[in-house]
């Protein structure tokens, strides 16, 4: 409605005699704190992406109520403002835009996708989305019921299975440990009020930064946000630190009785992402699985035909990293495929890498970190994700000099102290009553814990057991003193015969 001129001064009038509000339709909109904005600019082609980081994801779940942080923003999605859900998609789709949330451990995203020319509208439908979900006690019961489905399709993946239960195990106890999807019990236990809770103490000043991903520079994406988005002030949830446990050797055995091979997966805690010897670290990842030329490819898929996958990953974090390795062999085949693993771990810890190795890795590193960059939607992801695990301010620019400086005696001494075989933690999905008795006597030497698929692996007690003997008949061996950098020694002999596969979009290892 507009009004005539005649009544806007007449209620500005009143408003100064009797200190009368103004009604919402003339008043000042407040403002709040203008968050951080992040540009990454490219001239084409003229679309951008829009990224809300917020830094309070799943760690911020209270016990007993696991799924929270999902939960709130896969219902925020579903209407926000004067727009319910069809409205909101009717919107989108009006821009040709896409708007999207992902919840991590660490933090929850809006993403989205929009033309150029329609940035400012739809940076109106992504502000509403943040600050004003509707959060309807109907939607919230509808998100409810897909999650719920959700866990029930995850036991039927293997691999997805494999891949949940690992951390659960690893930090069991921890918040680290508790899933992010929740459990059936827990999703339950959600109430709509902790939803509108956990969105109001999580949309504050200070815990939201912004970013932009196309033809926009940073005088006009801070223009953009401080017209449409103001935080307020506020505490986020708190969070508790994840914490190092060395258990010795334990695992736990997932019963899928009607399957014929094995998902394998083990793990052990290392290094926060900004500390000193991530880069080295990384280097170490990619030659042991990070590539198609990896020592675990080599052993168990080439010479040995056990499982067409094997790979490595480190999984970051600021306080810790979580560096995994896997594989997927015939159920006859999982426990000397488990003790070659374990070997394979432990000759890296006494041995360290050869000279060649090194070099191949460096130079697999820094081409894969040129790639990384090749999208700005991909930059812009990296530099935020530096942001929040608080790496310094050079780590994406100068990753390539970094991983260069990576010297011969700082492998192996980053091998020895960051590779640690004696604590291992080992999740298998597959026929647990036929392998648990194989695995109890495996030279591995695991405490062997068997769980039914619909388990929780928090939920499991069993200690680790401590290391007696070598899995491999290895000499026990300092280690290695190096007085010489060997490392540009002509002889690649690692380099040589097939290319690195590098058909995933994951960032180099070491990299955020």
């Amino acid at each position: 409605m507009i009004l005539p001129r005649r009544h806007i001064l007449a209620t500005l009038l009143m408003v100064l005699l009797t200190g009368i509000a103004l009604p919402d339709a003339l008043a000042k909109p407040k403002r709040g704190v203008m968050p951080p904005v992040l540009v990454v600019e490219r001239p084409w082609p003229p679309v951008v992406q829009v990224r809300v980081l917020l830094n309070t994801g799943s760690l911020a779940d209270p016990p007993g109520q696991e799924g929270l942080a999902l939960l709130t923003w896969d219902t925020a999605l579903r209407g926000a403002g004067s727009r319910d859900r069809a409205q909101m998609a009717q919107a989108l789709d009006a821009l040709g835009a896409h708007l999207d949330v992902q919840v991590d451990k660490l933090g929850a995203s809006l993403v989205g996708e929009v033309l150029l020319e329609h940035l400012d509208t739809f940076l109106d439908l992504l502000a509403d989305t943040l600050l004003q979900p509707k959060l309807t006690s109907e939607d919230i019961e509808q998100v409810r019921s897909q999650l719920l489905a959700d866990l029930t399709h995850l036991r039927d993946d293997d691999s997805a299975l494999a891949h949940d239960a690992i951390g659960r195990y690893l930090y069991r106890g921890q918040a680290l440990g508790r899933p992010t999807g929740g459990t059936e019990s827990t999703l339950r236990a959600i109430t709509p009020d902790a939803v509108r809770q956990f969105h109001k103490h999580s949309v504050v000043a200070g815990n939201v930064r912004i970013g932009f991903a196309g033809p926009v520079d940073e005088a006009t994406a801070k223009a953009l946000i401080e017209k449409h988005i103001g935080l307020p002030a506020g505490t986020p949830p708190k969070v508790t630190l994840p914490r190092v446990v060395r258990d010795g050797r334990r695992l736990l055995l997932i019963d899928k009785p009607r399957h014929s091979q094995s998902e394998v997966v083990i793990a052990w805690p290392t290094v926060a992402a900004h500390h000193k010897d991530m880069t080295a670290v990384g280097i170490a990842n990619a030659i042991l699985g990070g590539t198609f030329t990896s020592r675990l490819n080599r052993e168990i898929r080439e010479l040995r035909g056990w499982s067409y996958n094997t790979w490595s990953a480190l999984s970051s974090g600021p306080q810790l990293t979580t560096w995994a390795l896997g594989f997927t062999p015939e159920t006859a085949d999982t426990t000397p495929a488990l003790e070659l693993a374990v070997k394979i771990l432990e000759e890296m810890a006494q041995q360290g890498l050869t000279p060649q190795e090194l070099r191949f890795a460096k130079d697999y590193l820094k081409g894969m970190h040129l790639a990384s960059l090749e999208t700005a939607e991909r930059e812009l992801g990296m530099r935020m994700r530096a942001q929040q695990l608080g790496m310094a301010a050079d780590a994406i620019d100068n990753y390539p000099q970094h991983v260069e400086a990576v010297d011969y005696k700082t492998i192996q001494r980053v091998l020895h102290e960051h590779i640690k075989p004696e604590h291992l933690t080992a999740v298998i999905v597959g026929q647990g009553r036929l392998l648990e008795s194989k695995l109890r006597e495996s030279a591995a030497q695991f405490e062997v814990e068997l769980m039914p698929a619909d388990g929780q692996a928090e939920h499991t007690s069993a200690h680790g057991k401590a290391v007696g003997k070598r899995p491999a008949p290895l000499e026990e061996a300092p280690p290695p003193k190096v007085d010489d950098d060997p490392s540009e020694s002509p002889d690649d002999e690692t380099g040589e015969g097939d290319e690195p596969d590098d058909g995933d979009e994951r960032a180099p290892e070491g990299a955020p």
